[in-house]
C-alpha cells in the first residue's frame, strides 16, 4: 500500500505533538515508581522489624558448634584482691589547729615548699578569739552578780531550815502529848467502863435467873402459860450472853484494843522523831548545796581569768611553725561534699583540723578502702603489688600492713548502706621518689591454687543460687551444676560437677540457659521403693525432696536437637 507523503505543515504539527506527548509519559513513570518506592519501603521495614521481634522471641540461633570451647584441666592460678587507693607516706608530721572554733587562713606557705625548723607555715586570723576574749570579760560581770544572788539564796535557805526544824520539833512535842494522855487518861476511862459493863451484866443476869427460878415453879403449878415460862427462860439465857459478851469485850479491849492504840501512838511519835531527823538532813543538804553554788560562783571570776590566758594562749596559736625539716603538702578530704575543706588562703579550719603535713618520703604506703564483702579475704602480711599513676612501667612490691577493725564512716552519707574498711599496704624500699597523693592500683595476694580442677569464670552461669557450666557431649549440649571453690579474676576453682578433659562452653546462648529449670520437683512415684501413702511426699523450700540424702550424684542434664533430658538414679524425680 502506497503512503501518502505528509505535507511539511502536518509533520510539524505531529512533531510537536510527539515532543508533548514524551515529557508527560516520563512524569507518569516517574510518579509510578515513587507510588511503588513509597509502598515497597515501609513494607521492607516492617518486614524487618518482624524478623527482628521474631529473633529477640525465639532467642539467637547460635549454634553450639560456633562458640569458643575450653577444655577442663588441672591449673594454677592466683586469687587477686584489686583495688584502688591513694599512696601517702608512712610516716608523716601533721600540722594541726589548735585554735577552737573556726579560722580562717590569711597567710600560706606554698604546697611543695620545703621549710626548715621554725619557719611560719599557716597564720590564722584571730578576730574571733578577740571577740571571745571580750565574751569572756561578760562572763565575769555576770559571774559577780550570780555571786550576790547566791549569796542570799544562802541566807534565805539558813532561815527556811531554822524554820523547819522549829516545826518538826514542835510535832514531836504533840505526838508525845497524846501518846502521855492515852496512857495515863483515856486507857484506864476505857478499863473502867469495860469492868462497868460487865458488873452491869452480872446483876442483869441475877435478876433473870430469880425470875426464871420463880416462872418454873409457877408453870409447874399451872400459874402462867408456856409462852410466859419460855419468854423468862429466854430472857435469862440472853443475860448469859450479855455478860459473856460484856467479858470478851475487855478482853478485846485489853489484848488488842489497847496494845495496837499504844503502839499507834507510840509510832506516831517515832515517825514524828524521823522527820524532825529528815528536815535537819534535808535543811543540811540544802544549805549545803547553796553553799557550794555560793564557792562555784565565787570561783567563776577565777575561772574566767584562765580563760582569758587560754585565749591569749591560741592567740599565739594562730601562728604555726615548723616543728621539723620536710616539705609541705596540704591535707585533704575528698570525702566531704563540695571540697568545703580545701586549704588555700582565705579558707575556714577547725580545731584538730589537720591543715598540712610534713611527709618522710623514704617509706611509703597505700591506703585503700575494702569492701565488707571482701574483708574476709584479708590478712596481715598477704603479698601485693602496686602500681602508681604517673609512673608508667613500674610495679612496687609490699604487703598488707593494717586492716581497720571497724567500718569507714566518711561516705556513709552517701550510701548509708555502704561499709568499707581501711587498708594499709606498706611498700618495700622505694629506689625512686614518689608523691604522696597519687592515685595507686593495688593487687593483694590472696591465695595460690596449685594444680586445681578449674574453669574460665566467663564459662560460669547463676541461676537460683546455684552455679552451672554447659557443656559439649556427642548428644548435643547439657548443663550440669557445680560447686566452686576459690575464685579468681579470671578462674574459678572446680570442687565437683566437671571432671578433667570435659568441654565447657565460654559464652552461652539465651536458648541454653532456658534448658536449666526454674524449679525440680521431686514426684513421689519416681522414687525407687516409694510405698504410696494418703499425702505426696513434700519438698522443702528450694525444690528438693525430703529424702534428698538418699539421691545419688549430680547427674548432667543434656539436650538434642531443642529437646533436653535429666538423667536419673536411685531417690530421682523426672523433669516436669
Amino acid at each position: 500500500m502506497t503512503e501518502t507523503p505528509l505535507s511539511p505543515s502536518v509533520r510539524a504539527s505531529v512533531s510537536v505533538h510527539a515532543a508533548g506527548a514524551r515529557p508527560a509519559a516520563r512524569r507518569r513513570e516517574r510518579a509510578s515508581a515513587r507510588r511503588l518506592w513509597a509502598w515497597f519501603i515501609p513494607a521492607l521495614l516492617l518486614a524487618c522489624l518482624a524478623v527482628w521481634t521474631l529473633r529477640i522471641w525465639i532467642g539467637p540461633a547460635v549454634s553450639a558448634e560456633k562458640i569458643d570451647l575450653f577444655t577442663v584441666a588441672p591449673r594454677s592460678f592466683q586469687v587477686l584482691l584489686k583495688e584502688k587507693g591513694e599512696l601517702k607516706a608512712a610516716k608523716s608530721t601533721d600540722i594541726i589547729c589548735e585554735v577552737e572554733g573556726r579560722s580562717t587562713i590569711i597567710k600560706l606557705v606554698e604546697e611543695g615548699t620545703a621549710v626548715n625548723t621554725g619557719d611560719l607555715l599557716v597564720e590564722l586570723a584571730s578576730d574571733e578569739i578577740e571577740e571571745r576574749i571580750r565574751q569572756e570579760e561578760l562572763k565575769e560581770a555576770n559571774a559577780i552578780m550570780a555571786y550576790e544572788a547566791a549569796k542570799t539564796a544562802l541566807e534565805i535557805q539558813q532561815q527556811k531550815n531554822e524554820s523547819d526544824i522549829r516545826k518538826a520539833d514542835l510535832d514531836i512535842e504533840l505526838k508525845q502529848l497524846e501518846l502521855d494522855k492515852y496512857r495515863l487518861g483515856e486507857w484506864g476511862q476505857q478499863l473502867k467502863d469495860a469492868q462497868i459493863a460487865i458488873d452491869e451484866a452480872r446483876i442483869q443476869l441475877d435478876r433473870r435467873a430469880q425470875d426464871f427460878e420463880d416462872a418454873k415453879k409457877l408453870f409447874e403449878r399451872s400459874f402462867i402459860t408456856r409462852t410466859e415460862f419460855e419468854e423468862d427462860e429466854f430472857n435469862w439465857q440472853k443475860a448469859k450472853w450479855g455478860l459473856e459478851k460484856a467479858e470478851k469485850a475487855k478482853e478485846v479491849l485489853v489484848d488488842y484494843t489497847h496494845v495496837a492504840e499504844l503502839r499507834r501512838r507510840q509510832s506516831d511519835l517515832d515517825e514524828a522523831r524521823k522527820e524532825y531527823e529528815r528536815v535537819k538532813k534535808g535543811a543540811d543538804a540544802e544549805e549545803s548545796g547553796k553553799v557550794r553554788a555560793l564557792e562555784g560562783k565565787s570561783k567563776e571570776l577565777e575561772i574566767t581569768q584562765v580563760k582569758l590566758a587560754e585565749l591569749r594562749a591560741q592567740k599565739q596559736k594562730c601562728r604555726i611553725l615548723a616543728p621539723g625539716p620536710g616539705f609541705v603538702v596540704y591535707y585533704s578530704e575528698s570525702w566531704r561534699w563540695g571540697g568545703g575543706d580545701e586549704i588555700k588562703e582565705g579558707a575556714e579550719v577547725r580545731e584538730r583540723q589537720i591543715i598540712m603535713q610534713l611527709p618522710d618520703t623514704s617509706k611509703m604506703k597505700v591506703v585503700a578502702r575494702i569492701h565488707e564483702a571482701k574483708t574476709n579475704k584479708l590478712r596481715i602480711g598477704q603479698a601485693a603489688h602496686v602500681e602508681v599513676e604517673g609512673v608508667p612501667g613500674k610495679r612496687f612490691t609490699g604487703e598488707v600492713s593494717r586492716i581497720a577493725v571497724v567500718a569507714d564512716t566518711q561516705n556513709r552519707w552517701l550510701n548509708p548502706d555502704l561499709k568499707e574498711y581501711e587498708t594499709e599496704v606498706t611498700l618495700e624500699t622505694v629506689d625512686q621518689a614518689l608523691k604522696p597523693g597519687a592515685t595507686a592500683h593495688v593487687e593483694i595476694l590472696v591465695e595460690r591454687v596449685l594444680d586445681k580442677i578449674a574453669v574460665p569464670v566467663q564459662s560460669i552461669y547463676t541461676k537460683g543460687g546455684s552455679r552451672y557450666v554447659f557443656r559439649d557431649s556427642s548428644g548435643g549440649v547439657d548443663y550440669s551444676e557445680v560447686q566452686l571453690g576459690s575464685i579468681g579474676t579470671e578462674w574459678a576453682e572446680v570442687a565437683s560437677g566437671v571432671s578433667a578433659g570435659d568441654s565447657v562452653y565460654v559464652a552461652f546462648s539465651d536458648e541454653q540457659t532456658r534448658l536449666i529449670p526454674d524449679l525440680a520437683p521431686v514426684h513421689a512415684e519416681d522414687i525407687v521403693g516409694f510405698a504410696p501413702t494418703t499425702d505426696p511426699v513434700a519438698g522443702d523450700d528450694q525444690g528438693n525432696s525430703s529424702d534428698r540424702g538418699e539421691r545419688g550424684p549430680q547427674t548432667s542434664k543434656r539436650t538434642s536437637g531443642g529437646r533436653h533430658q535429666r538423667g536419673q538414679s536411685a531417690g530421682r524425680s523426672k523433669a516436669p
